[in-house]
């Protein structure tokens, strides 16, 4: 009589094993996806009102953005690999809610957008490249003259 109890005390052990190792393995299979998702990192602010797509790379060397006394102004060059037409779409959408108004754009190859704001303007260049998309973005005071450049 002990052989048939033994038996199904054995498949019980066993079943019981099978359910524990099941139950740990999707545990530590939920723990991995968590792991893995990154956090979602800001859009680029080098002035304080234009919000830049993290996607675009700034050329350092050839940007050029000055502070004094009042907002931020100046160039900065971009590369990276966003369609022109989506690029568009983003500072449509966003430029607004930092309170610049869409004066004009241009859809083409060389595309051009231009925004303004209070005492300040805002033009963006787009030109979509067979493999990256460069882009300039200019912010410059209205109606007024800014020198930063080195005296002789």
């Amino acid at each position: 009589m002990n052989t048939p109890q033994r038996a199904v005390t054995a498949r019980g052990a066993i079943a019981l094993i099978l359910a524990v190792l099941l139950v740990a393995s999707c545990q530590s299979m939920d723990a991995g996806d968590t792991k893995k998702a990154a956090p979602r990192l800001p859009d680029v602010r080098e002035f304080e009102d234009v919000l830049v797509p993290r996607e675009m790379d700034v050329n350092r060397d050839t940007s050029f953005v000055y502070r004094g006394t009042g907002a931020p102004m100046g160039l900065l060059r971009l590369a990276g690999s966003v369609e022109a037409a989506s690029l568009m779409r983003y500072f449509e959408v966003n430029l607004p809610k930092d309170g610049w108004k869409l004066v004009s754009r241009f859809r083409a190859p060389q595309s051009l957008m231009v925004f303004q704001k209070a005492e300040r303007m805002c033009i963006i260049a787009i030109e979509d490249s067979t493999f990256r998309t460069f882009m300039d973005i200019w912010v410059v005071p209205l109606n007024d003259a800014v020198d930063t450049s080195i005296r002789k």
